[in-house]
């Protein structure tokens, strides 16, 4: 039997292809300006990111609990906030930092700060069972 995760998953990536079937459709023009990177964000958003984001909403444990749910959500928002700052950084810079180099910084503790967060959860779910 199929779980309502799986469903979610799929849904979820069909609508991504769909946002991408409908970008070339109309022909929005995502090799100039700044549609490349707000498809980007849209497609990966929904494809890595909007199932959980549809569950938590719903506050469905399922597989996952809802609190993984939103640290996941927000860890992803982080990196793909992140990544288009670097993309669009190029040689600008905040202070005396270029923009990209902040965005790496960014990236990497946001990354280390998710996965300490998760272990140690789990961590203490492991415990009280």
């Amino acid at each position: 039997m199929v779980s309502r995760d799986t469903i979610v998953h799929i849904a979820s990536v069909t609508i991504g292809l769909f946002v991408l079937a409908l970008v070339e459709y109309t022909g929005i023009g995502p090799e100039t300006g700044p549609a490349p990177v707000a498809v980007f964000l849209l497609f990966y958003g929904l494809v890595l990111g909007g199932a959980h984001f549809y569950l938590a909403l719903r506050g469905d444990d399922g597989m996952i609990p809802v609190e993984s749910r939103w640290r996941y959500v927000a860890t992803l928002v982080v990196l793909l906030a992140a990544g288009a700052a670097i993309f669009y950084g190029g040689g600008r810079a905040i202070a005396t930092i270029p923009l990209d180099s902040l965005g790496y910084i960014v990236l990497v503790v946001t990354l280390v700060a998710y996965l300490l967060t998760e272990s140690m959860s789990g961590y203490r779910a492991s415990r009280q069972g």
